[in-house]
């Protein structure tokens, strides 16, 4: 059955008594959309990891934020309370004196930022157990006509529009630093902001790392070769890009040079224009001077926190900028480079503290 949202007693009362019945209630979140049950209800977990083919993996426990504390034992307020709700999959250490159905002391708990769900939340006794709307191993499912078509066994849809989001970023709080599992909607160094230091990222995951200039020719492919000769591909993956249009482009022939001097290879490059869609891909973005620092936030105002000057991360210079070394001979791109190497050094050892190893600083 497809519903509409509609902010009346019968709505959620419709709700109430396909979940009471242990029935799935499939609805939008602000993310992407989402399968429920009781999460009580032995009987309707196990249609539902029947469904999604998830036996023995956990589901993420959605509840009103005045219940956290009587399923989980609450640490690192600060991230909870300040992305909570939204986004974000908190994982804590659970309160065994309160019945859920999990094996492990941990528990993952979420409250999206979506009006309906918190009221619901609010008028349901029990904790909803959640999974996203797809098949194992595919993307989520994004309207909720398709949700009818592919699962007809799903008793009632919610129909929230089409979605089209990243998934909610998953973080254990009970590691010290806080473990990211899964990237997700809010950016990490939007955590890292308010946590006030580093937070660890748990492999596979990798950071992107995104440099830009102006042509995407020179300093930024430059930047980009250099560093992947400093961090395994294993932690981060480096794409560099323009502010103005030019696709297509060769990088500088002094810019091969010097970069094969730090025994790295831009031969393959070939220039882009940043897109909203290279930013949101970013994890991290270093520009070579303010107005490329402008293009970012122009495109998209969000990335703000995650935007660094090249030349200043986490040092005091005199000059910010990286100025363009575009028509000057083979040692302006050498001094390029060599402006360019101690934030390079830096961002090197922060990714790759960021999975708990070492590197090593290039001369």
């Amino acid at each position: 059955m497809l519903v509409k949202i509609e902010d009346t007693p019968e709505f959620y009362s419709q709700l109430t008594e396909n979940l009471k019945a242990g029935q799935i209630v499939c609805f939008p979140t602000d993310t992407v959309y989402g399968f429920a049950v009781d999460g009580t209800n032995d009987k309707a977990l196990n249609k539902l990891a029947e469904i999604k083919e998830r036996k023995g993996k956990p589901f993420t426990f959605f509840m009103s934020r005045s219940k956290i504390e009587d399923y989980a034992r609450v640490i690192k307020r600060r991230i909870i309370e300040c992305f909570i709700p939204g986004p974000i999959t908190v994982i804590l250490r659970r309160n065994t004196e309160n019945f859920l159905p999990v094996d492990s002391e941990k528990i993952g708990i979420r409250i999206p930022q979506v009006d309906f769900i918190i009221k619901l939340l609010s008028k349901y006794e029990n904790p909803f157990a959640v999974t996203s709307a797809n098949r194992p191993n595919q993307r989520p499912i994004c309207s909720a006509l398709d949700i009818i078509e592919q699962f007809p066994e799903i008793d009632l849809v919610v129909d929230g529009g089409e979605l089209v989001s990243k998934p909610s970023t998953v973080i254990d709080l009970v590691c010290t630093p806080p473990l990211v599992k899964r990237k997700g909607a809010i950016p990490i160094l939007e955590i890292e902001k308010v946590y006030g230091h580093n937070v660890m990222l748990e492999k596979p995951t990798k950071l992107n790392v995104l440099f830009v200039c102006t042509g995407n020719t020179c300093r930024s492919p430059m930047a980009e070769g250099i560093l992947k000769t400093m961090v395994d591909e294993t932690y981060c993956i480096v794409r560099s890009a323009g502010t103005l249009p030019m696709n297509g482009l060769p990088p500088s022939e002094n810019g091969v040079q010097v970069v094969e001097e730090y025994r790295g290879s831009i031969k393959e490059h070939l220039s882009q224009t940043l897109t909203r869609e290279l930013i949101d891909w970013a994890d991290m973005i270093f520009v070579m001077g303010y107005k490329h620092f402008q293009h970012v936030i122009d495109i998209q105002p969000g990335a703000a926190v995650k935007t660094f000057l090249l030349k200043e991360y986490k040092r005091k210079v005199k000059y910010n900028e990286i100025s363009d070394p575009v028509g000057q001979d083979i040692d302006a791109y050498r001094e390029t480079a060599e402006k360019m190497l101690p934030s390079l050094n830096l961002i090197a050892r922060d990714i790759q503290r960021r999975f708990g190893e070492k590197v090593s600083s290039m001369e």
